[in-house]
């Protein structure tokens, strides 16, 4: 199969499939491929917030030592490729088209054979025993990182940890737990301690843990699991960090014995997830010295060296647009946190969409009067929840009593554009047909920053817009 064919052939044995956490079946298909993950190192990563930009960070580090580090991202945002990349010195290399549809040829030919021999899609096979695109993804990345003969894979769970297709790794060298939070109730369990369990599960007999947790809860949860599987542990102490400066351009902080440490990516919040980042290097060199020691000019280096876009990144100057991945109540309280820090009394305009399944309503709280105008889209994708429901939720919390955006669709079909207008003017939070007119509409505030967040797959359409 060629690149295109292969990528098809992904999105049809897909219909009708529903995520199913479990390992029986990337267990299957892994061991029919020759289990390529066996013969790898990995830092596996799991967290509801900070995953990313943690795995950045260490990845970076080593990267600038010169390994080749593989990267397995969760979920990609800019492009198809872009989940399965290695990094070595200061360069970024995506997975080619070529390479993608050799390995997913691979995994077809698998599926075929646990399909019974069923050529093509295995329509008659029970969906439960079809992998899913996340399932099939996850094992590309073992095949390529083998391919590729990576010195150490950083690998992010994509939702919880426990089960997870990326859990059916057995070589892991150190476990990264960040901040845990609720996200995903519908798989993961309705209390943070029921999703640190969750996340807990990345942990292995024996195997080093490093953490950062706001939640006491989800702390002794995964001290707990620590303690009975006979891992040693680190957390991140916020006492230890101390800011010296923070603006658009950067971070400039101290951690424990470091002085006068460098991130280039902004965000008050990326301090904790380079902290993290920097314990779990530690770890390794304390655990597994010779085998995974950096030279604190590397560890410098590396930091320093680190980007990961879409977090708090300013996309465009004038007008000053930010993009950030905020899309649950943990990552939004970080948000706000530096968005009130580099902007202060500096008007703000919003542009928003979620998906139907995070708590939105808990979201609009917690921003209140923090923009001064919100323009509300659908993200693409089947989970979007419509622009006019999240409108509604954020109006709730609007100033002086605005009206509710309930029925907005409707309203625009009867009524005339004067009335649209007025309706407008006094509502705080307008809904959008799509990311263009919010845009539009934001940009008429002259002086002001527009901040887009809400999805992370909202971003692709913001970098088109402003790029």
């Amino acid at each position: 199969m060629n690149y295109r064919e292969a990528t098809e052939y992904v999105k049809q044995i897909q219909v009708g499939a529903k995520i199913k956490p479990g390992l029986e079946v990337t267990g299957k298909l892994m061991q029919l491929l020759g289990d390529p993950q066996v013969g790898l190192s990995f830092v596996h990563v799991a967290g509801t917030n900070g995953k990313g930009s943690t795995a950045a960070f260490i990845s970076s580090m080593y990267a600038a030592a010169g390994w080749k580090v593989g990267r397995f991202v969760s979920p990609a945002v800019f492009g198809e490729r872009e989940s399965i990349q290695y990094e070595q010195g200061v360069e970024t290399v995506y997975i080619t088209e070529e390479e993608m549809a050799r390995h997913l040829t691979a995994i077809r030919a698998a599926i075929e054979e646990m399909a019974g021999g069923v050529a093509g899609v295995p329509s008659e096979v029970p969906v439960a025993g079809i992998p899913t695109e996340f399932e099939i993804e996850t094992a590309a990345a073992f095949l390529a990182f083998a391919e590729w003969k990576c010195d150490l894979v950083v690998l992010e769970t994509g939702m919880g940890g426990l089960l997870d297709a990326t859990n059916i790794i057995t070589t892991t060298a150190c476990a990264v737990i960040t901040p845990v939070a609720m996200d995903h109730m519908k798989f993961l369990g309705n209390t943070v301690e029921q999703i640190a369990a969750q996340k807990a599960g990345i942990i292995k007999e024996h195997v080093p843990v490093v953490m950062c947790q706001h939640d006491r809860v989800a702390a002794d949860c995964i001290v707990r699991t620590c303690r009975e599987r006979g891992c040693e542990w680190r957390e991140v102490v916020p006492g230890n960090i101390r800011i010296r400066e923070s603006v658009l351009s950067g971070t400039r902080f101290d951690y424990k014995q470091y002085r006068d440490l460098r991130i280039s990516v902004p965000g008050l919040y990326q301090v904790e997830n380079a902290c993290l980042a920097i314990e779990c290097v530690e770890m390794l060199h304390a655990q597994l010295a010779g085998r995974f020691s950096l030279a604190e000019d590397m560890i410098r280096r590396g930091l320093a060296a680190a980007r990961w876009r879409g977090r708090f990144e300013v996309i465009n100057e004038k007008p000053c647009v930010v993009a950030d991945g905020a899309h649950n109540p943990d990552g939004m309280s970080r948000f706000l946190k530096s968005v009130h820090s580099y902007f202060g009394k500096k008007e703000k305009i919003a542009v928003m969409g979620v998906f139907a399944d995070k708590d939105y309503r808990e979201m609009a709280r917690m921003i209140g009067q923090t923009f001064s105008h919100i323009y509300t889209v659908a993200p693409p994708s089947e989970r979007a929840l419509a622009a006019e429901e999240l409108a509604s939720a954020l109006n709730a919390y609007a100033p002086d009593g605005a009206v509710e955006a309930d029925g907005e669709a409707a309203r625009r079909e009867t009524a005339g554009a004067g009335a649209v207008n007025a309706e407008r003017e006094r509502n705080q939070a307008v809904a959008c047909g799509t990311l263009v007119e919010a845009f539009d509409l934001a940009k008429q505030h002259r002086d002001a920053a527009i901040f887009v967040f809400g999805s992370l797959s909202l971003l692709k359409g913001a970098y088109d817009y402003w790029g």
